[in-house]
């Protein structure tokens, strides 16, 4: 790397006078139709003149190789492949032969109805813990631990202090992947947990720059050597990128094996521009966060491209047209300005799902996009971003520019995009971004990492924000209950509210509370409000319901499930000697007043309240069909309130915000 770092371009915001937009010229913008019956899938592009023709490849989502199906002509717009199959995932890439420019590439992930995934796996979130007696934080923190539990993950929480050091936080993160190998699949860093850094590189191309850069990378690496012995450069302009033998600072320029972890950080450390404390910035992330995953934020699916580096051949902004046109289709790609037209002060009305901003910069902004400051008195109706420019790569500063665009508007994630190129496109087919960040890190060729040799693999590939977003959320349903029968056998029907979204059903999905994971219970989505059911066994159940919407993007066709709504149920045999009637709880979540409607009960209710680890917090006796316990008091969180009738039991859960 030593060798290779001084011949890349410095990057100069005037340095060069815009002929062309290259990143546009480097780039295939491929959308996808689908057809169920018979199979096809039909990829498309914009005709291009210096064509000479096209190669297309094809694999499945989870192969590491491409096999080529055919070279065609250069006049072609199209290619439908019919080899394919309902419910299956694949991977195409288009390489354009060029008569005078670099050859081109696209790509797309498509796929015909493709089923929903209901496990996601495991996911460990490490809390610097500066904030964790403070209720406004722990409210947002807990609904951010349900919501992601609510969209299938199992998680595993970790508590560390912001002075640990990295290889003890490391060790932490690696004995929970260690307790489930095969399931551990994302990580989340939430506030300022110990920064790693790594390398001797400036991929930015400054010799000021030269030296060890911010990377967690090293926290999703499970099994790859990491070591503090080789490198001494202390010439950067920037103590922090000073790496000496035995600093806690690590040697690897390049991540020493591939990363396990799906991996983001959410850290608003140090950014004074800003009114808000870091405390606020964090619970203002995790609400909007929220709200985006409960479809209470809605924004078109429009992208914005703001390219300040015009002539530069490297064409850094194919970040954004190669990933946008599948994500969001070809005609929905503007070339604007970045805080302008997205602005919901300044811009015309329309709202943006992606962005994508480039220019000279510095640690706190780049040239022609904006900076830091610009961030603290914006808000932009973006949700996913990408910028770049130089030095802000590096991106724990003071007032880091990369990481202020999460402190403001819709923003969630973002990333420093163009040395490598990013790869998004699994998105348009329900992706998590986490997956997007794992296989950039760990891409080598299997997908255009860069016109100059050697960015790929870096320890600076890094994502900001929370890795279990996806890009397309389903409107909720709302109260979950069951009903049993007042006579009859072990059976009863889950019922609940519909979504306000058009979905085509609901998927029903139940546990045993000691069991890990989730079973299906209904083959096809349910197209009514309630699902009949059974049991064999005795115990405590949770249920989750999910809408479920087919959506159709540039890229193909996938079942889209909202997140859950849950409740408990405690199952004896016969239903009907445990309840006759209907328990419900509302509201759920609750701030002050739980509500419990007990319809057809007339006996004595025992009922307690615990904690998720079994903790009891309040207790109480009452009779009567309707009652109400006043929860002001708690702690924000989860909670189970268990009601005991004569020898039978109900569980249900609640969310105290």
């Amino acid at each position: 790397m030593k060798n290779l770092l001084p011949v890349i371009i410095v990057l100069y915001a005037n340095s060069l006078v815009a002929q062309t937009t290259w990143g546009d010229s480097l780039t295939i913008g491929i959308t996808a139709t689908v057809e169920p019956s018979p199979e096809k899938i039909t990829l498309h592009w914009i005709y291009d003149a210096d064509a000479e023709d096209y190669m297309v490849y094809r694999k499945l989502k989870t192969e590491t190789n491409w096999t080529t199906l055919d070279t065609i002509a250069w006049y072609s717009l199209m290619y439908a492949d019919t080899a394919v199959n309902i419910n299956t995932a694949y991977d195409y890439k288009i390489k354009m032969n060029a008569a005078s420019t670099p050859d081109k590439y696209g790509y797309v992930s498509s796929g015909i109805k493709v089923e929903p995934t209901s496990n996601r796996g495991i996911v460990i979130v490490v809390t610097e813990n500066s904030y964790i007696t403070d209720p406004g934080f722990m409210t947002a923190y807990d609904q951010f631990i349900f919501d992601m539990e609510m969209d299938g993950w199992r998680v595993k929480e970790i508590f560390v202090s912001a002075a640990d050091i990295v290889s003890d936080v490391k060790d932490l993160i690696t004995e929970k992947y260690n307790e489930d190998i095969e399931n551990t699949i994302s990580l989340v860093l939430l506030g300022h947990v110990p920064v790693p850094y790594s390398g001797n590189i400036n991929p930015d191309g400054h010799p000021d720059h030269l030296g060890a850069w911010p990377t967690d990378t090293y926290y999703a690496d499970m099994d790859g050597t990491w070591t503090d012995a080789t490198v001494n450069n202390a010439t950067s302009s920037n103590s922090k990128n000073h790496n000496i033998p035995g600093d806690e600072k690590f040697d690897q320029s390049y991540i020493p094996s591939d990363v396990e972890l799906q991996t983001g950080r959410i850290d608003f450390y140090d950014l004074p521009a800003f009114a808000k404390t870091e405390k606020e910035l964090l619970i203002a992330y995790l609400q909007k966060d929220h709200a985006f995953k409960t479809k209470q934020i809605i924004v078109n699916d429009k992208a914005i491209i703001d390219d300040n580096f015009l002539g530069y051949t490297e064409g850094f902004s194919q970040n954004g047209f190669r990933n946008f046109a599948p994500l969001v289709g070809n005609e929905n790609i503007f070339m604007n300005d970045y805080f302008t037209e997205p602005s919901y002060f300044t811009g015309s009305g329309e709202t943006y799902l992606w962005s994508y901003g480039c220019g000279g910069g510095w640690y706190q902004g780049a040239g022609g996009v904006g900076d830091t400051y610009s961030f603290s008195i914006d808000s932009l109706s973006t949700v996913f971003t990408m910028l770049f420019g130089s030095y802000f790569g590096d991106w724990d500063n003071s007032d880091a520019f990369l990481r202020a665009a999460l402190a403001q508007g819709n923003t969630l994630t973002n990333c420093w995009a163009g040395r490598p190129n990013w790869h998004f496109y699994h998105m348009a087919m329900g992706e998590v971004i986490g997956y997007s960040a794992q296989l950039t890190q760990n891409n080598s060729t299997l997908y255009f990492g860069s016109t100059i040799p050697g960015l790929t693999r870096m320890v600076s590939i890094n994502l900001l924000g929370d890795p279990s977003l996806r890009m397309h959320y389903v409107a909720l349903p709302s109260n979950l209950h069951f009903l049993f029968p007042l006579e009859g056998a072990d059976n009863f029907s889950v019922n609940w509210t519909a979504s306000s979204d058009d979905v085509i059903g609901y998927n029903i999905y139940r546990k045993n509370v000691d069991s890990v994971w989730y079973e299906k219970r209904n083959e096809y989505p349910v197209t009514g409000t309630d699902f009949p059911d059974s049991f064999s066994e005795n115990g405590t159940f949770i249920y989750i319901v999910k809408a479920v919407e087919l959506k159709t993007t540039p890229s193909g066709s996938y079942y889209n499930e909202s997140l859950g709504i849950t409740d408990t149920i405690d199952l004896v045999s016969p239903v009907h000697e445990m309840i006759a009637g209907v328990i419900n709880i509302y509201p759920n979540p609750v701030a002050d007043d739980l509500h419990i409607a007990c319809a057809g009960i007339n006996e004595q209710i025992i009922y307690t309240i615990s904690d998720v680890n079994g903790k009891t917090i309040l207790e109480g006796l009452t009779s009567g069909n309707n009652f109400i316990i006043d929860v002001e008091d708690l702690p924000g969180g989860i909670y189970l309130l268990k009601m005991q009738m004569n020898s039978n039991s109900v569980t249900r859960k609640f969310v105290k915000i």
